[in-house]
């Protein structure tokens, strides 16, 4: 429908204004103000069209770090959920008209936010822990409801903004290359928070704009995974980039979500292999290693060594807030005993005022202490960048680190103690937030990031077998419920990686299933598995008559 010259006329009136407004804080020197009139003016434009909520979400969930704060009113991992629910929820409203509201799918977007409020009651400790932990789960189910709803009527949506992604992980796949070559964390190292969230902590891994190495591991897992079973044109580019990013990261859980999610792949088409197909994977891993390996001197470090991280102490519970006065949850994290915290937490705990660097991602009920194995660095702050990185050899050297076992034996031991302690805590779990206290009042104590690090013990943990039992079903149901292979494959990968760690209060990470979930909800003949064609090789006409709009989506 078109618009009335009025309403042109408030919107070129309105947005001249904004723009003066913007200018006006730059000349006053305020930028905060002009960004915040800025991101405000674009949350407006797209909030007036449904299409533009589902890119804005995908597009702010994989995109925009929570590592770095440029002054939100609270912890940036929460600013940002909020961002997402809004966005998600306002969609609802728009669509309400045209798709009703599905109860169904109302109450699979409910169903573990229910699992947390039903822990919180029998496990009463204050209204607190009930609203922290359960925010995540509800902004994640309104948004996959969102998600769901949007690509069963607007496929070729779905697919566009999952081709355009795997396209810009390209360019963030040559920026990890440069972190690497540089030993630098360019934007991090300047505007983390948290000297943990910069390169002080370990320049030997890339961190993309993720701003963490294991959140960046999981967006390259998930974009080659996309880029191979979508197969657009020129697919193996991003698929090669991300491969070569995904070893840069270091990331040891997502290496392993990646080998199952292609395992899983070529158990959907095994009848397809030929030879042609190993050949152009021979090639992409040719050239994969390559592009790992090559190390031009032109790129050698030059800079000195970030002043954090020549004496840098270990980050504790008390470390600084984002803002002075940030409003966040207590910090959950134990004081760790070593100089450093382990590298390979997945999740920064939700108490802290900001994420840890130590886990890897800020868990909704911050997590248990960080496994050992990946903290094979705590004694002292990140080698000196005088000498150029080996990628080849630190990602071999973090396969043959002993230590992760250890640390991983050990953490599931404390975890399951705190389970069965008796029945309710067996049934109904320990309550939200509970593993957030455990760690700021016990603590594993073995000098390494203070996290559980697996997120199905932590929902076990924290919502009981009841809330456990609700994650499980709810992924087995979208596997069996959603045939196309991106979305299985996706799911494989995620439900694998995040086996070792803590992926609630890291949006990056969680939007992996909702994209499996939004493509799979697509269900377009293009989504089906189709045979792996040589590099350069002409595409045959597709014989199943059902597949010829597949090139509409391009």
């Amino acid at each position: 429908m078109r618009e009335s010259a009025a309403v042109k006329l408030v919107r070129i009136v309105g947005g001249a204004g904004l723009a003066a407004l913007a200018v006006g804080f730059l000349v006053a020197g305020r930028w905060q103000f002009a960004l915040a009139v800025g991101v405000g003016a674009l949350l407006g434009w797209v909030l007036c069209e449904p299409v533009r909520i589902t890119w804005a979400a995908l597009v702010i969930a994989f995109t925009v770090p929570v590592t770095i704060d440029p002054g939100y009113p609270t912890n940036p991992t929460y600013a940002l959920l909020l961002v997402l629910f809004v966005l998600a929820g306002w969609g609802r409203v728009l669509r309400a008209e045209r798709d009703g509201w599905q109860p169904k799918l109302i109450g699979v977007a409910l169903l573990l936010p229910a699992c947390a409020v039903l822990a919180g009651i029998v496990h009463w400790h204050s209204a607190k822990p009930v609203v922290v932990g359960l925010a995540p789960l509800l902004c994640y189910g309104v948004l996959g409801w969102h998600l769901v709803e949007e690509a069963r009527r607007e496929p070729r949506t779905i697919r566009r903004i999952a081709e355009a992604l795997t396209w810009f992980s390209v360019a963030v796949a040559v920026f990890a290359k440069y972190q690497t070559l540089s030993r630098s964390w360019p934007i991090f190292d300047q505007f983390a928070y948290h000297w943990t969230y910069t390169s002080a902590f370990d320049n030997t891994r890339a961190v993309g704009l993720s701003g963490h190495p294991i959140i960046y591991g999981t967006f390259a897992m998930a974009m080659a995974l996309v880029a191979l079973t979508l197969r657009g044109r020129f697919w193996y580019v991003p698929f090669t980039a991300n491969l070569v990013g995904l070893v840069l990261s270091g990331t040891r859980s997502a290496w392993v979500g990646m080998v199952l999610a292609l395992a899983a792949w070529l158990f959907f088409r095994w009848r397809n292999l030929s030879l042609r197909g190993v050949g152009s994977a021979v090639a992409v891993g040719a050239v994969a290693y390559a592009a790992v390996a090559v190390a031009p001197s032109f790129l050698t470090p030059a800079v000195p060594e970030p002043a954090s991280n020549v004496a840098a102490p270990a980050p504790t519970s008390a470390a600084p807030a984002p803002t002075p006065a940030a409003s966040t949850p207590p910090s959950a994290t134990a004081k760790p005993r070593s100089a450093a915290p382990a590298r390979t937490s997945a999740a920064p705990t939700r108490t802290s005022a900001a994420p840890t660097r130590t886990s890897a991602a800020p868990a909704p009920s911050s997590n248990a202490p960080a496994p050992e194995s990946e903290a094979a660095v705590t004694q002292g702050p990140a080698p000196s960048p005088s000498a150029p990185v080996d990628a080849v050899d630190v990602a071999g050297s973090r396969i043959s680190d002993p230590a992760s076992a250890g640390a991983r034996f050990t953490r599931m031991s404390v975890v399951w103690d705190g389970i069965t302690r008796d029945w309710s805590t067996v049934v109904f779990g320990n309550g939200p937030e509970s593993n957030v206290r455990y760690l700021e009042h016990v603590g594993i104590g073995d000098g390494q990031a203070e996290v559980f690090d697996n997120t199905y013990l932590t929902f076990w943990y924290n919502f009981g077998l009841i809330g456990l039992a609700a994650l499980l079903s709810l992924l087995v149901v979208l596997y069996r419920h959603l045939r196309s292979v991106p979305a299985r494959v996706l799911l494989v990968g995620f439900s694998a990686q995040v086996f070792f760690f803590d992926v609630w209060l890291w949006p990056g990470a969680v939007a992996v299933a909702l994209l499996a979930v939004a493509l799979g909800a697509a269900d377009h003949p293009s989504l089906t598995a189709r045979p792996l064609p040589a590099l350069g090789g002409r595409r045959r006409s597709p014989a199943n008559p059902g597949a010829a709009t597949a090139p509409a989506f391009r």
